[in-house]
């Protein structure tokens, strides 16, 4: 449930960013960059020091990181 509630998220976080353009223009493919690499870097972040300081991973782990990570580039996505 928390991988499905996650996917629907980031997608959705797409059209609010992106979207919020208002037109298929530069600064929506930006936005839409932004929008997907922020979250991957921002969970691979988490899943880093979360294995340095539990010595494991998990999965709420990596989708806490998603999230974090679409909320932080929101503001300063396009």
């Amino acid at each position: 449930m928390s991988i499905i509630g996650t996917s629907l998220i980031w997608f959705g976080w797409f059209g609010f960013n992106a979207g919020s353009a208002g037109a298929a223009n530069g600064i929506a493919s930006i936005a839409f960059i932004n929008t997907h690499l922020t979250p991957c870097i921002s969970m691979l972040t988490y899943l880093l020091l979360e294995y340095i300081y539990q010595k494991e991973t998990t999965i709420e782990g990596a989708c806490n990181g998603i999230v974090a990570g679409l909320v932080c580039i929101t503001p300063a996505c396009g």
